[in-house]
């Protein structure tokens, strides 16, 4: 994957450009973000008034390691992973946040960031500058809750990666993350869970701290045993990998 150079300028978001109307895009995807669901619509609005939408193309940095983001951001389409490179050229995919996904410690805690962050695919992103965040949430205590409950799970799946790695060999660790996949993202069907939008293998060896080759052999194991189903674009997991895994 081609990776931009230099993170995104996202310096003064372009306050003189006009704004994004007030029944836009903006507020549709503020008003979809789960975390921002106890907000009034009109805080919504006055929020989605000072935010700013952003295309990124696939490959793009958004932020590299070390540096600080003004803004949260919120993904409205596409996919954004924060990913971590050994000197080696090995990485992993610490996390990977997708349509809805609200993003906001680095912005809350004015810290750098740890990892770079990029865009697996073409997406949008909704930029909330930090001060106006703020000024939000001194409004909204439910929506600062749920911030904080959501940092809470983000906290435990990365305890659970790191664990996963230590302790979980590869296969243990395919089944794991294909079934949290399936989970979140899926559809349960009669024979298992349905994944509409398979990761590649590449993909799924980033995420679970393997090389490309290992997954493949796992995954080819699995489909042999009839564990998973390739249907198109999507994957299904069985049921006896499902209740394997619980």
């Amino acid at each position: 994957m081609a990776i931009a150079t230099a993170p995104v300028d996202f310096e003064a978001y372009d306050r003189s450009s006009k704004p994004t109307p007030i029944d836009g895009p903006a507020l549709e995807a503020l008003k979809a973000c789960a975390e921002l669901r106890s907000a009034s619509l009109d805080a919504l609005r006055a929020l989605s008034r000072q935010a700013t939408l952003r295309p990124v193309g696939r490959g793009t940095t958004v932020g590299a390691t070390g540096t600080r983001l003004d803004a949260a951001v919120l993904v409205v389409r596409g996919r954004i992973r924060s990913v971590c490179r050994a000197p080696n050229g090995r990485e992993i995919s610490v996390e990977v946040f997708r349509s809805g996904d609200l993003i906001a410690d680095f912005a809350l805690a004015d810290l750098p960031l740890g990892n770079d962050w990029e865009a697996v695919e073409s997406s949008t992103l909704l930029m909330i500058p930090r001060e106006v965040l703020m000024t939000f949430l001194r409004g909204a205590p439910d929506v600062l809750l749920a911030l904080a409950a959501g940092l809470c799970g983000r906290l435990e799946r990365s305890k659970q990666l790191a664990t996963g790695i230590a302790l979980s060999g590869v296969q243990e660790r395919v089944v794991s993350r294909l079934v949290a996949l399936g989970r979140q993202d899926g559809a349960a069907q009669p024979e298992g869970l349905l994944i509409r939008n398979r990761p590649t293998q590449q993909e799924l060896a980033n995420q679970i701290g393997a090389c490309r080759e290992t997954v493949s052999r796992t995954v080819s194991e699995l489909v042999r045993q009839g564990l998973l189903t390739p249907r198109g674009r999507s994957l299904l997991v069985s049921t006896r990998l499902v209740e394997g895994s619980a």
